[in-house]
């Protein structure tokens, strides 16, 4: 029988946070999003892969670019590419993205930032963005292409929507930079992964394991359970409750990076397993 896996690490927010997005990052780190919902707040994280440890605590970009956000102090991770992660902002009165920040975790600050963009796709060769505008009363979108180590314009492409589109058609995918695999939703009572559980589930299938969360309505009738488990070779070697009377199904909450699995328990704390 496989030896049953634990936990490498844990990590809880401070403040009671909720866990909103994570990235990884080159050679060695993770950025996690945590957000306070209720006083609209948002702070960033960075931990070791390998123990959890925390490399930069806490980030706020209105600490670095006081009065250059918006009207909304409210941030929001948009990618990560590199050893770089980029935060970016909200247009007023609106939840379009406006802003691209690019924060290197080990300095602790903000290394480039173009306010005026919002991020649309990252290429081989950069970062497509675009800059809102008008002309004649018409709203209109002039596209660039940014280098994503420096911010720097390396090629304008003006409001050339068709050539900006081509280009987005040949988009890195987030699942290929970050180099994970994400949760697909499984038909219940089908064949394949989808014998080994019952219910309303979603799985990642990677060589010889299986992971799945199946979800449940719990004992009230009005919210739901999670529960999270993971098979090497359809046997079982991991298991936890990953969500517990949530008013709406805890989705998308877990993912694969290798034989690592990292998933979000009760919204805010990250678990690192490795697989055996």
């Amino acid at each position: 029988m496989p030896e049953q896996s634990v936990p490498l690490w844990r990590y809880l927010p401070s403040g009671n946070a909720r866990l909103w997005r994570i990235m990884f990052l080159e050679p060695d780190l993770l950025v996690c999003e945590n957000r306070l919902q209720e006083v609209g707040k948002t702070s960033f994280t960075c931990l070791s892969l390998a123990s959890g440890k925390e490399i930069l605590k806490d980030f706020s970009l209105s600490d670095h670019v006081q009065g250059m956000i918006g009207e909304s102090c409210m941030t929001g991770l948009e990618t990560a590419r590199g050893n770089l992660f980029y935060i970016h902002g909200y247009q007023d009165n609106s939840p379009e993205h406006k802003g691209i920040w690019a924060v290197d975790p080990r300095k602790a600050d903000v290394v480039w930032a173009r306010p005026e963009a919002a991020f649309v796709a990252n290429l081989d060769d950069g970062m497509l963005v675009y800059a809102a505008g008008s002309f004649a009363g018409f709203p209109e979108r002039s596209y660039f292409l940014l280098d994503f180590k420096s911010g720097e314009v390396l090629e304008t492409i003006g409001d050339d929507a068709a050539k900006a589109n081509k280009m987005r058609m040949g988009a890195l995918s987030d699942e290929a930079l970050q180099k994970v695999e994400l949760p697909v939703m499984q038909n219940p009572g089908g064949t394949g992964a989808g014998s080994l559980v019952e219910g309303f589930y979603e799985s990642i299938e990677h060589d010889r394991l299986l992971v799945t969360v199946t979800h449940s309505p719990a004992e009230d009738g009005k919210t739901f359970d999670a529960t999270i488990e993971a098979f090497r070779d359809s046997i079982k070697v991991y298991e936890d409750t990953l969500a517990s009377r949530t008013t709406v199904p805890s989705v998308n909450y877990f993912l694969l990076r290798g034989v690592i699995l990292y998933y979000i328990r009760g919204m805010n704390e990250l678990i690192s397993v490795r697989l055996r």
